[in-house]
């Protein structure tokens, strides 16, 4: 009988060089070629050549029906209330039991006067979670703004006395 001479698994060798060569490729790729991942990436909606940006800090009374407000309201909500009441705030894509804005089936009352409450303090016993440390109050009119814009229940208070509610409300 013959003695196999042969002590490497050939096979085995060039697997295992061919995994090498491929290492050492992506390696130097990797750190000499690629330029990697920019992080600072600032993603925004593109805004048309000359428009004029709108500061809704500077609106005197952001409680008035305003369409610019209730656009700043609308990026607003997207950001921090459609993740439970939905886009559009009818609860598609939204948590079952929020409260669907469009019907606007109130539990605490319906008016600008009420919902800024809601919004300041929250409700305790539900999800619904106080927004006062989050939005300025700027802010929270002008998410009020746009939900009077998507409602079917409209507010009922007066202007006058939503410029009197705002003018003590923080």
């Amino acid at each position: 009988m013959s003695e196999n001479h042969d002590y490497h698994n050939q096979g085995g060798l060039i697997a295992f060089i061919g995994s090498m060569v491929f290492v050492f490729c992506f390696f130097f790729y990797i750190v000499f070629i690629n330029k990697g991942v920019t992080l600072d990436e600032n993603v925004s909606d593109p805004a048309p050549a000359g428009a004029v940006k709108f500061d809704l800090a500077s609106v005197k009374e952001p409680w008035l029906e305003n369409p610019e407000v209730a656009l700043a309201g609308q990026k607003i909500y997207k950001q921090n209330c459609a993740l439970c009441h939905g886009g559009n705030g009818d609860l598609v894509g939204g948590l079952p039991n929020a409260r669907n804005l469009v019907e606007g089936a109130w539990k605490s009352g319906g008016g600008l006067i009420n919902h800024y409450k809601v919004l300041q303090n929250g409700m305790p016993g539900t999800q619904m979670a106080s927004f006062k440390q989050t939005l300025q109050p700027h802010e929270r009119w002008a998410v009020l703004n746009y939900i009077e814009t998507i409602t079917n229940n409209k507010s009922k208070d007066t202007p006058e006395d939503v410029a009197a509610f705002a003018a003590t409300a923080d």
